[in-house]
Formats: C-alpha cells, sequence, structure tokens
C-alpha cells in the first residue's frame, strides 16, 4: 500500500504501512497538523498475515481522535494548548 493522507474534521494525517523485523505488518500514523511537528503513532498487528483495510485505518485515526480530545485524554493533558483544528 502507498502511503495515503486522509482527512477527518479537519484533521490531516498521513498513513503508511511498513513490515517489522518479526515480518509482522505495521502502520504509521503522521499527524500532519497535530500538536507538535512529527507527532504520531503506530499500530502493530501480531500475527504476519494480518493487514487492516483502508476503511479500518480511517476507523483507527477517528478512535484515535476521539480519545485525544475527551476529557482526561492526551491532549488535555499533554498538549493543554492544543485543540481540535475545527475549533481553531
Amino acid at each position: 500500500m502507498e502511503p495515503f493522507e486522509v482527512t477527518i474534521e479537519q484533521e490531516v494525517f498521513c498513513i503508511s504501512e511498513r513490515r517489522q523485523p518479526t515480518g509482522n505488518m505495521s502502520y504509521d500514523f503522521l499527524w500532519l497538523n497535530g500538536p507538535v511537528e512529527g507527532y504520531g503513532y503506530t499500530v502493530a498487528l501480531s500475527h504476519p498475515d494480518s493487514r487492516m483495510s483502508r476503511e479500518e485505518l480511517v476507523d483507527e485515526v477517528r478512535g484515535f481522535l476521539q480519545g485525544f480530545y475527551e476529557p482526561g485524554g492526551i491532549g488535555e493533558e499533554d498538549f493543554p494548548d492544543h485543540g481540535p483544528t475545527a475549533g481553531r
């Protein structure tokens, strides 16, 4: 899969996939307009034959954003001056 961008509620992520040394697939989510340059996260799968669909990858970003911005979430705790792009 070639890297691709996804925008959810004005938050932009670049999603790419790569193989871990174990042979398992992992997905890197780089938040292009996030709280700091280069901020993102990785999801590693536990079976070498497992892959995530594009729809699953987009759903992963949605879930991440929901948790990031919820009360007590990473955003509130680690980046108190950063709010959703739609509200900036």
